[in-house]
């Protein structure tokens, strides 16, 4: 095993820090609507959540209505499950965590649609 320092992904994932990108998402029957989309890929995604929304977020929650606005993607409510959460730590109560998202319930149409954009905006 190498540890995780070459892993290899299923799908090509695309950077979106700075892009025109929008995210919104409900967990536990709150609407978050000020998360940033840090990566995106066909199999899932990476938000930047600030504290105050990731309070209660922790591996295995359950991310619903979970839209990606950007003109060239379809708005469409998607489901993902949070696999990792990254920078949450006790008595830190400011900036945001970074949660990584496997997408469920996700179409293979939408999923090629999110594949062939990512894949045209990436860089060989």
């Amino acid at each position: 095993m190498d540890g995780g320092q070459n892993e290899r992904r299923r799908y090509t994932r695309l950077s979106t820090s700075g892009k025109p990108y929008e995210v919104a998402f409900q967990i536990h029957d709150r609407l978050v609507t000020n998360a940033r989309l840090a990566n995106l890929s066909a199999g899932g995604c990476g938000l930047e959540v600030q504290m105050v929304d990731a309070w209660d977020m922790d591996a295995g929650s359950v991310l619903d209505n979970l839209c990606i606005m950007h003109p060239d993607l379809p708005c469409v409510p998607l489901q993902g499950t949070v696999v990792r959460v990254l920078g949450k730590v006790p008595g830190k109560t400011s900036g945001y965590v970074l949660a990584g998202l496997e997408f469920t319930l996700i179409t293979p149409f939408i999923q090629e649609l999110i594949q062939a954009h990512v894949e045209t905006r990436c860089p060989l």
